[in-house]
């Protein structure tokens, strides 16, 4: 049954993503119609049900949430239960994409409260990279900034952000300038790509943008965390040759290599909105997870990466409950794994967890929560000390598991 919604699923997005194969000028008309609205719907929202939590030293939770039009930080002194009055980061109003793959990004150190978002822009899938940073606890915050160094209005979407005990920050998205710049030379270009700029104090100032990938998917997040040896790592679905989806990851050190994370080997002519997760254990070695929808091997998967050796991948979560949107966190030695599920009638958050440091042994799967209606995709909050695992939605709001506990 699941692989009968996915190839529906994956039809339909091939002809909204691809309309080159509309057989009239009437056809690709209504299409681009379609897509106007569909992008001013998107820029009309009034909240986003994309969310981001991180913790500060302290244990103090940050979470940054779209109100309105604004960027809205508050915190909590108890995981979770209760969150204080929040503060807007941008003062004007701007249309902000704030759901599923595409949400705002925060990060905390040494007082320091870091945030970056997706603005959107009138034309049709063009925005902006946003930057913003709290120097005195969330008080007040800085004005603003356009992160991308391309002032022309094509795609900069999808921000991962991450900053270490010195105040580096990275930063990465999803970039359409060479795509751009290609079609003005009537040359093809397939996908996006990924740019990234780097702060060395806290946020004051950032780097020129570098570009570190041609050929990546167009519009599943982006992922990132940081190695033993505080060094970034992005995760990405990427396009390889023949029109395969697979994932890569780069070190953002010296040589800044791009290596093949899956070999699904999943073609499609269409981005399938679906990003992976990634997190690095205190060892330096490298946990992902992620999703493809190759009908010979569909669901989801997970690998651990110790310098060059990289573990066979191994399935998770329920195919035919539509298992969806993997996240990983690492706590000591323990790794725990969390994804959504569709029961027929409700949503279920689902984990699982190893304690076994060659990955082969693993809990059985257990059901965390339920929903009903519209639901965010499950999250851990970033640099949390213990699992937390947040997910929001428009019946139950914003619910914060400590998958710890008893």
């Amino acid at each position: 049954m699941f692989k009968k919604i996915m190839a529906v699923r994956l039809l339909l997005l091939m002809v909204v993503a691809f309309p080159v194969s509309a057989s009239t000028e009437k056809a690709v008309g209504h299409q681009s119609h379609n897509m106007e609205k569909m992008w001013a719907d998107m820029r009309s929202q009034p909240a986003g049900l994309a969310v981001s939590l991180a913790a500060d030293e302290k244990g103090v939770l940050w979470l940054a949430q779209m109100r309105a039009g604004h960027i809205v930080v508050s915190h909590s002194a108890d995981n979770g239960k209760h969150f204080s009055e929040g503060v807007a980061v941008n003062a004007a109003p701007e249309s902000i994409l704030a759901e599923g793959q595409n949400r705002p990004q925060i990060a905390v150190r040494n007082g320091v409260i870091a945030v970056a978002w997706s603005q959107a822009l009138p034309t049709t899938f063009a925005g902006n990279i946003r930057f913003s940073r709290s120097a005195d606890g969330g008080k007040t915050f800085s004005a603003p900034v356009t992160v991308n160094d391309m002032d022309e209005a094509v795609g900069h979407s999808f921000p991962a952000l991450t900053m270490n005990d010195n105040g580096r920050i990275a930063l990465a998205w999803i970039d359409g300038r060479d795509k751009a710049s290609s079609k003005k030379q009537h040359q093809s270009y397939e996908g996006s790509a990924i740019y990234y700029a780097i702060s060395d104090d806290a946020g004051k100032s950032f780097s020129v943008n570098k570009k570190l990938a041609d050929h990546s998917c167009e519009c599943c997040r982006v992922a990132i965390t940081a190695n033993g040896d505080g060094v970034p790592v992005i995760f990405w679905r990427h396009l390889f040759d023949g029109g395969v989806r697979d994932f890569a990851f780069a070190r953002l050190d010296a040589y800044a290599t791009v290596l093949r994370a899956s070999h699904d080997n999943w073609q499609i002519n269409a981005c399938p909105h679906h990003g992976g997760d990634i997190a690095a254990d205190e060892k330096g070695s490298l946990h992902l997870v992620w999703f493809t929808g190759n009908p010979k091997n569909l669901g989801l998967f997970y690998r651990r990466i110790d310098d060059e050796h990289m573990t066979v991948p191994r399935a998770f979560g329920n195919p035919d409950a539509q298992a969806s949107y993997p996240a990983v966190f690492v706590a000591g030695k323990i790794v725990f794994l969390a994804w959504r599920e569709f029961n027929g009638s409700q949503y279920q958050l689902m984990t699982m967890q190893s304690d076994d440091p060659r990955g082969e042994r693993w809990s059985a799967p257990r059901t965390v929560a339920t929903a009903s209606g519209k639901t965010d995709i499950p999250e851990f909050v970033v640099d949390a000390k213990q699992p937390l695992l947040i997910w929001h939605g428009e019946a139950d709001g914003l619910r914060v598991f400590d998958l710890s506990a008893p």
